[in-house]
């Protein structure tokens, strides 16, 4: 009788976990559809310069100039076709780190850089006058980010940041110097 009762008790926990954890992307899922039928900023894939992603209650990002530079980083360990330097600026709107590590926003824009023939880019060791910084709630940073790339001419920056409700968000910056 024993045995009978922990096997109906496990098989109680595995029941209660799997309609748990079947539960919690559908209701992510609506939650995420909801939010982007209620933003059209977050539906638009794509990005120029000038154009502002925002996500709301969360964040704003925008890529406000590209320069091309002819200065070349002497100990670099690669040797790009072309060096860029991006300004960029976000602003928290919202945004709290869920796990508490953070003390505000932050956006890098030299993770998932794609230069004009496809070729992945990279951080570029340039003289970035502008670190990017934690930013808090109602606060706005204005940063900078040298990327190097083997192909010169348009690219693409695709950012991926988890917003404060573990809901990835994600845009793409097509950036025609």
């Amino acid at each position: 009788m024993k045995k009978l009762s922990i096997a109906f008790l496990v098989l109680l926990l595995v029941f209660s976990a799997v309609g748990c954890s079947s539960n919690a992307p559908s209701d992510a899922n609506s939650a995420t559809a909801g939010n982007s039928s209620e933003k059209p900023a977050e539906q638009k894939a794509e990005f120029a310069i000038g154009e502002t992603w925002t996500v709301d209650g969360q964040w704003s990002l925008t890529v406000t100039a590209v320069s091309l530079t002819d200065e070349r980083n002497e100990f670099a360990e690669t040797n790009p076709a072309a060096v860029y330097m991006v300004n960029y600026t976000y602003t928290n709107i919202g945004y709290q780190d869920p796990s508490g590590v953070m003390d505000g926003l932050f956006f890098g824009m030299d993770d998932a850089i794609v230069d004009s023939a496809g070729t992945m880019g990279y951080s570029y060791p340039g003289d970035v006058a502008k670190n990017p910084q934690e930013t808090p709630v109602g606060a706005t940073c204005n940063a900078q980010a040298c990327i190097g790339v083997d192909h010169a001419g348009t690219f693409k920056i695709t950012v991926n940041q988890y917003d404060g409700n573990g809901v990835e968000q994600t845009a793409t910056f097509v950036v025609a110097p």
